[in-house]
């Protein structure tokens, strides 16, 4: 009953129903067989034609012009069905898929463009199973020749089909696999995304077709789309499809029919040009509020990146001035809000790199950065002037960059170091590059022109954990690359450091693949060319830059070799040289624990000056870093390995948890847990054994407290830092470090990890009484290491590095652990001697500033006195002494002749440099080169320590009673004695 009405018929109701429905399928079934493509029949049975029928009608889409949307009962698969069928509704609906991996897409425009039917398939998908009777057949038909595959195909097209999900298979076409099939093996070992235009593919119909290994897990397709509305093509039917490879990347593979009577694109016109390049780019592209430059401007998805990169730049040095004024989201609007002046910074940057400029280049950029300048003062906004002001700095101190190049993974930049010039001159390092890639920005900083350190990425969970972390990039950047360049005192390459921030959305892999092959792109220079860097890059630096990684926190050993392998195809010239730590020919750290040898040492140097001897008396150690991080497990396995009992390890922490014993931990637990690469969270915690042990997960919010604060409550001799983000000691918490009665919670600290204490709270922290070994000196051998590395890939194939490798590095062990012991004991001599007036840190600094000073004096003398180091006896010698035996006694006449001659000075500068101070103390060598010519006080130098090493076997071979204390005083000042009268100033 309704309103007291008479009852409700439903016979009538469903006579009227069926009515309505017989009206509207009248017009609309004919229509839809008329105008929905061909191939959609093709995939599409007799029961989901119905299925998408009876939703046009009744979602009224044509006649209301509304949407639906079809869910499957599993929620993995849906249907879209909208009025307009135009490319732009097509990223509308994508829109709301941004986060969503879609792993199939089957996309499908009305001949009259007055729907979209689009059905996306969320990954991940079961694959199919391999007796599932199309694939049984297909494969049936291609063993029986039937089918366009090469017999010696057929087992890899039996394993691409191993790959596939149900939903493909369920919209099976043998000729589309076999094109995916072949695409497949395209993209092996293949970066870059193909993208190519098929002409007549089918009667009236071309294809645009993009391929790519690894593609982005969200967003990718709705990027494509929005690219290909933005040229205004339209498209017939598209389909997208991903195979996950077990044990391989990922493929994508997108086909785009456009039908000619709509749109017939030219392989060589400007639309199909513009296109391409930046479907190639849209693997590498991240969304970003400038986005908006491109859908209401028409600028390319290249000038966004530009953009973004120059915008991030600026946000990077003005955070520094106001931390709530400049950010990011403040960065974009003004760019936004004057997009005249961007437009103008474009054109700036286009007369300064483009490589297709005619005209009198000097003449138009003139003019261009007076208009730009101009604009930018007539911005009535202080912050948006101050935004436009360092965007317009960022291009003009780039002095290359890899913007106009083809095929390009990323965005490139070499900086003018003067572009830092609020930096004090000391302080500004000899080179800056910056790189924006997906999700990602990416800064390498060095102090030297030949210079070496690592490649870390800083992965973030949050938009404000990204943003935070943004804030100090570039300071942390540069802070890791200046005390890189402390630690590198005893090696030929100066400090250098690259970070990668990594956004929420970013993937690790890509992001570096985008930086480092961008960098390559500004490095590599063809063979027989006259310039120094490849055609398509306009060059203010004009000279040879050669580029010496290593790896960092969250850089796997298939990145290693990905980046070694990639520096050889790009034809780097040094490609065995340009990463360290490589799998195969190269030295692994964390595998012989090559920085923890040096960190133990200093401890062990330490441990005596606080009045201990670890070799015969017990003493307590806490560290952060877990069983699975290279300096942590290695510091408690060499602990274990030379102290025994007496190495009582009472804490640890890693990102998992925490363990804690007061009477020690137990070393077979400890020594279970790094055998298997566990984590504390794996502790057993029937192996703790002190009253009040405990063992925590960060799973576990007070846990993580509880992890986050142990490092300052326990009690222990010494504290060594083995893990960590920087500053996790600051000025702010430094004062947790100490005890209730004010003294430390450690007697001394050995930094294993990198500015673990911020440079302010370690002044406070020795002011309270706890000697601080800090990392350029502690945790030195890792880059020593690396620079034999180096050392061995500039004059060995791989296979020769093999066959010496376990010599090699057993050698080289056993020069870590004395370049170590050199420093560790002149430190804590020069301690002992200041009598509190000197800490260990101002010594590490001034023995490192000395010897980097010394080394560059000596190496612009030789630069300008030696033509051939191989012509002078003297050098040679001490060139030979450098190197591991082994390396000697097979490659010789390499080291002497091969090994390119920057190299040899500065090895050569740096070595002598660091075994003067080292052997003769702080301050001797300084005065000498104040008042004798540098050359001459060297080659005296050199010539004198020859005497005394003869002297001092003589006294060996004479049987002397006294023949030690004699040899002890000879090496102390025998050779100072001789090099001072040598000079005449005994």
């Amino acid at each position: 009953m309704i309103d007291g009405n008479s009852p409700v018929d439903p016979a009538k109701i469903r006579e009227k129903l069926l009515k309505t429905l017989e009206e509207s399928a009248t017009p609309l079934v004919p229509w839809f067989y008329g105008n929905m493509p061909e191939y959609y029949f093709q995939t599409h049975g007799e029961d989901e034609q119905i299925k998408h029928l009876m939703a046009l009608i009744s979602g009224m889409v044509r006649e209301e012009k509304q949407s639906i949307a079809l869910h499957s009962p599993c929620g993995s698969r849906v249907t879209h069905i909208s009025p307009n069928g135009d490319m732009d509704t097509l990223g509308w609906v994508l829109k709301q898929y941004r986060d969503k991996d879609i792993q199939h897409a089957r996309i499908y425009s009305s001949r009259d463009d007055t729907i979209r039917l689009d059905t996306f398939v969320i990954g991940p998908q079961p694959l199919c199973a391999a007796d599932h009777a199309g694939v049984r057949e297909v494969l049936e038909r291609a063993r029986a020749g039937e089918m366009d595959l090469d017999p010696g195909d057929l087992n890899g097209f039996e394993r691409f089909l191993g790959w596939a999900s149900e939903d493909y298979i369920e919209k099976f076409e043998p000729g589309r696999a076999i094109r995916h099939f072949k695409t497949c093996g395209c993209l092996e070992n293949e970066e870059r995304v193909q993208v190519q235009l098929e002409k007549n593919v089918h009667p009236g119909f071309d294809r645009i077709g993009i391929a790519m290994a690894q593609p982005p897990k969200k967003g990718l397709l709705h990027t494509v789309v929005n690219v290909i509305a933005r040229q205004g093509v339209p498209v017939d039917r598209a389909y997208a499809d991903e195979f996950e490879r077990p044990g391989l990347p990922a493929i994508s593979i997108m086909s785009f029919y456009l039908d000619h009577r709509r749109v017939d694109l030219d392989e060589n016109g400007p639309q199909w040009q513009r296109l391409k390049r930046q479907l190639e780019m849209c693997k590498w592209f991240a969304p970003h509020g400038l986005d908006a430059l491109a859908y209401e401007d028409g600028w390319e998805l290249g000038q966004v990146m530009l953009m973004q990169a120059a915008g991030e730049f600026a946000h990077q040095f003005l955070i520094r001035k106001d931390l709530h004024a400049y950010t990011s989201s403040r960065i974009v609007y003004a760019i936004l809000r004057h997009r005249d002046v961007a437009g103008l910074l474009m054109e700036y940057f286009d007369v300064r790199f483009n490589p297709a400029f005619s005209g009198d280049r000097p003449k138009t950029l003139r003019e261009q950065r007076d208009r730009v300048r101009a604009a930018i003062r007539d911005v009535d906004n202080a912050i948006h002037r101050d935004i436009l002001t360092y965007i317009y700095k960022f291009f003009r101190y780039t002095l290359r960059t890899n913007y106009y190049l083809e095929h390009k993974l990323g965005l490139s930049f070499r900086l003018d170091p003067l572009i830092l010039a609020p930096l004090p001159r000391k302080e500004r390092p000899f080179g800056v590059y910056c790189f924006h890639g997906p999700y990602s920005w990416a800064f390498q900083v060095r102090y030297r022109d030949m210079a070496r350190g690592g490649v870390r990425v800083v992965r973030t969970w949050s938009q404000e954990q990204f943003e935070v972390e943004s804030n100090r990039l570039l300071d942390e950047v540069t802070k890791l690359a200046r005390a890189q360049q402390f630690k590198n005192k005893d090696i030929p390459e100066g400090g250098s450091k690259a970070v990668i921030l990594l956004g929420p959305e970013g993937d690790i892999d890509l992001a570096l693949k985008s930086m480092v092959d961008s960098f390559l792109d500004l490095l590599v220079v063809p063979e027989g060319s006259a310039g120094f860097v490849q055609p398509g890059i306009v060059d203010y630096l004009n000279r040879e830059e050669i580029i010496f990684l290593g790896p960092d926190e969250n850089i796997t050993p298939a990145h290693i070799q990905w980046m070694a392998d990639r520096a050889a195809r790009r034809g780097y010239k040094w490609p065995s040289a340009f990463m360290s730590s490589k799998p195969g020919a190269g030295i692994a750290h964390k595998k012989y624990g090559v920085t923890s040898e040096g960190v133990i040492v200093f401890a062990e140097e330490l441990l005596r000056t606080l009045g201990i001897d670890p070799r015969n008396e017990p003493f307590t150690v806490k560290l952060t870093g877990g069983p699975a991080g290279d300096v942590a497990s290695n510091v408690m396995r060499i602990l274990i390995r030379e102290y025994g009992g007496n190495a009582k390890i009472l804490a640890m922490s890693d990102g998992h948890g925490a363990v804690h014993d007061p009477d020690g931990m137990d070393h077979g637990e400890l020594l279970r847990l790094m055998d298997n690469d566990l984590r504390t969270s794996d502790f057993d915690t029937s192996r703790l054994r002190g009253k009040g042990a405990f063992a925590v997960t960060s799973a576990d919010p007070k846990g993580t407290r509880i992890r986050n604060s142990l490092h300052n409550t326990v009690v222990a001799d010494i504290f060594i830092p083995s893990g960590g983000r920087p500053d996790t000691i600051n000025m702010s918490n430094w004062k947790e470090f100490l005890q209730k009665d004010g003294t430390p919670s450690a007697r001394g600290i050995v930094e294993g990890a990198n500015i673990f204490i911020s440079a302010d709270a370690r002044v406070q922290l020795e002011k309270a009484g706890v000697p601080v070994v800090p990392g350029p000196s502690a945790n030195k051998t890792g880059v020593i290491c690396s620079s034999y590395e180096i050392l061995a890939g500039l004059i060995l194939s791989e296979e020769e590095f093999l066959g010496i490798k376990d010599e090699y590095i057993a050698q080289l062990l056993d020069i870590l652990r004395l370049r170590a012991r050199s420093e560790a004991r002149l430190l804590m001599r020069e301690y002992k001697l200041a009598g509190g007036r000197r800490t260990i840190t101002e010594l590490s600094y001034a023995v490192s500033e000395s010897i980097n000073a010394l080394a560059d004096k000596v190496d612009a003398v030789l630069m300008e006195s030696v033509d051939r180091v191989a012509d002078d006896p003297t050098l040679v010698e001490v060139l030979l002494a450098y190197c591991p035996a082994v390396l000697v006694e097979h490659y010789r006449d390499r080291i002497v002749n091969d090994l390119p001659r920057p190299h040899q000075l500065a090895l050569l500068a740096s070595f002598i440099s660091a075994r003067m101070l080292y052997q003769e103390g702080m301050g001797w060598a300084d005065r000498l080169v104040s008042l004798r010519a540098v050359r001459e006080v060297v080659f005296g130098y050199l010539e004198q320590e020859k005497v005394v090493a003869g002297l001092v076997a003589e006294v060996r071979g004479a049987g002397l009673a006294h023949a030690e204390l004699i040899d002890r005083i000879l090496d102390f000042s025998g050779r100072k004695l001789l090099t001072l009268d040598r000079l005449g100033l005994g």
